[in-house]
């Protein structure tokens, strides 16, 4: 016997979750700026105090400001626009991350001024362990310069085979002129 969930009709009658009820609009902009005022007093006061701004430092030190008692989530703060933009700003580990998330774009720009050299007999396995460590943005454009370059290894190829026919339609081409004037000729 199949079951029906009670709740079906219901559900199709309620408004898309990305849109809230009008009547929560006001109660979730509180929300948001409560957690906007929240982590800057948190951010604030761990500077003032001098330790390290992290969203772990950030939640407890909340916690520790509000009157409730309650602080703010991590996700609240990843999900807060405002909040986490000032949690950029002021977080040394976040710069670190996004620094190290930078460092393989000098090495991308050198493997594009050098010509793909890529040996057939190569270590596949340190090849794999080498792309794995690529961020996806890198990884992309590694793919589309080795895309660039396979098509104009192909092109290059073509145009090779139709020099090499052409060149050959004209040997024989020569070939046969030189046999019919041999053949022309009184003997």
């Amino acid at each position: 016997m199949k079951t029906t969930n009670q709740n079906c009709e219901s559900r199709k009658a309620q408004p898309p979750a990305h849109e809230p009820h009008p009547w929560l609009q006001k109660h979730y902009q509180e929300k948001r700026e409560r957690t906007v005022r929240l982590v800057k007093a948190a951010v604030d006061q761990l500077v003032k105090e001098g330790q390290v701004v992290t969203i772990e430092a950030i939640c407890h030190k909340s916690a520790e400001i509000d009157a409730e008692g309650r602080g703010v989530k991590k996700s609240a703060l990843l999900e807060n626009q405002e909040a986490h933009v000032y949690y950029c700003e002021h977080s040394a580990s976040f710069r670190t991350a996004q620094a190290r998330k930078r460092t393989g774009k000098p090495a991308n720009a050198s493997a594009q001024a050098h010509p793909l050299r890529i040996d057939p007999h190569r270590d596949l396995d340190r090849a794999r362990y080498r792309y794995l460590q690529m961020t996806k943005p890198e990884v992309v454009e590694r793919l589309l310069t080795v895309e660039q370059a396979y098509g104009e290894l192909v092109e290059q190829q073509a145009r090779l085979q139709f020099e090499m026919l052409a060149r050959e339609q004209a040997r024989v081409k020569r070939s046969q002129d030189k046999r019919g004037k041999n053949d022309h000729e009184p003997k």
